[in-house]
């Protein structure tokens, strides 16, 4: 590969600091998934006993699907360089770490204080072999205490797999390809018959759907790298039309399975086709990404751990008020979504951003030498 080509992608990213498309796209997926909570936990029948926008929102769980080609696309991008030198894996480790686990940790500790106090927890979730599961992000088919972290299962084991290469190119290729194989086959199996080839653990996560959706951002990392991207715009729209079209089929269209591969395939595709677009209109100059999107994106991490939290306060809040202020659900779903979020940026700006900046001044762990 030219070198210049391979580093055509990081030159804007090297001026501002971050890829703003790429964070603008971090900033819907986050938002997403918090309109999709907020919509679910309204819809219990002692709130409004309905969804609301006439259910709209069902989809927007797809912002997971987004994450996941988000992740594949920046841990290959940032990384692309480390292939091949096993005395990197040191640095590549610790940087992983720090990103995951010590905001995970803070939300989690405040999520357990108020589950200690909640006279409606599950005895079950806060079992002793859940709590170190959930801590640790260990593999489990229970989910963790902090439901939104079942992702986190996910990145790690991306994190871990793609290390491999950084060990050795040969051996990571193979050790990637037999993954990307296997999790192909459990998804054709599941849709021609109705059921995964595998089950138990092996279907909840190693094998399951949503780890093809890595491959597509890698897949995009690695076609920008070679060079100019082919009519940016033009993928970014029909990307943004997949990815929403999908999702009005779900909300509105017939019911399927909650995990229908091909439902959750065409939203990786969507993605992967608007992030190639918005990654090459920024290296053509012609993205202009609007502050708000570059904030939410920034805040992202913050807002899908702290966001389930603020919902839950503020469902409480609403029961209490609507017998003086009865606000119709459209507006109440819109409020606590906005507050969820504003919730999210304050806590990034207040937690997450000084305890990244204090953790990148730490020493580097020992690496050994290639």
């Amino acid at each position: 590969m030219n070198a210049a080509a391979a580093s055509g992608i990081a030159d804007r990213s090297h001026r501002s600091g971050k890829l703003r498309g790429v964070e603008a796209g971090r900033g819907v997926a986050a938002l997403l998934v918090v309109l999709v909570h907020a919509s679910d936990m309204l819809s219990p029948g002692k709130y409004f006993g309905a969804l609301p926008f006439d259910g709209a929102f069902r989809f927007a769980h797809a912002g997971v699907d987004f994450f996941f080609v988000l992740s594949g696309f920046i841990i290959y991008h940032v990384h692309r360089a480390d292939i091949g030198l096993p005395g990197r894996v040191g640095t590549y480790a610790w940087k992983r770490f720090a990103r995951i686990y010590p905001t995970y940790w803070v939300v989690m500790a405040g999520f357990g204080l108020i589950l200690l106090y909640s006279p409606e927890r599950d005895p079950s979730v806060t079992s002793i072999g859940n709590i170190i599961a959930s801590v640790l992000l260990l593999p489990r088919r229970q989910d963790p205490i902090l439901g939104v972290a079942w992702t986190l299962r996910h990145e790690l084991m991306f994190y871990a797999l793609f290390g491999v290469l950084l060990l050795n190119r040969t051996a990571g290729r193979a050790v990637l390809g037999i993954w990307a194989v296997l999790i192909g086959w459990n998804v054709v199996v599941f849709t021609a018959t109705g059921s995964p080839f595998f089950h138990g653990m092996a279907n909840y996560l190693p094998f399951r759907v949503f780890n093809l959706e890595f491959f597509f951002g890698m897949g995009v990392a690695i076609l920008l790298g070679r060079g100019t991207a082919w009519r940016p715009r033009l993928l970014l729209l029909l990307g943004v039309l997949i990815f929403f079209g999908d999702g009005m089929f779900e909300s509105f269209g017939p019911h399927l399975p909650a995990e229908w591969p091909p439902r959750q395939l065409a939203y990786g595709v969507g993605a992967a086709l608007a992030l190639y677009g918005l990654v090459g209109a920024e290296r053509a100059g012609t993205l202009k990404v609007p502050r708000v999107l570059f904030a939410l994106g920034t805040a992202s991490y913050s807002i899908y751990l702290t966001h389930l939290i603020a919902v839950m306060i503020l469902q409480q809040a609403l029961l209490r008020i609507r017998p003086y202020v009865p606000l119709p659900l459209d507006v109440s779903f819109l409020m606590i979504a906005a507050i969820a979020v504003l919730g999210g940026v304050a806590f990034s700006t207040l937690v997450e951003q000084p305890l990244l900046r204090r953790l990148r001044r730490q020493p580097k762990p020992a690496v050994v030498p290639a």
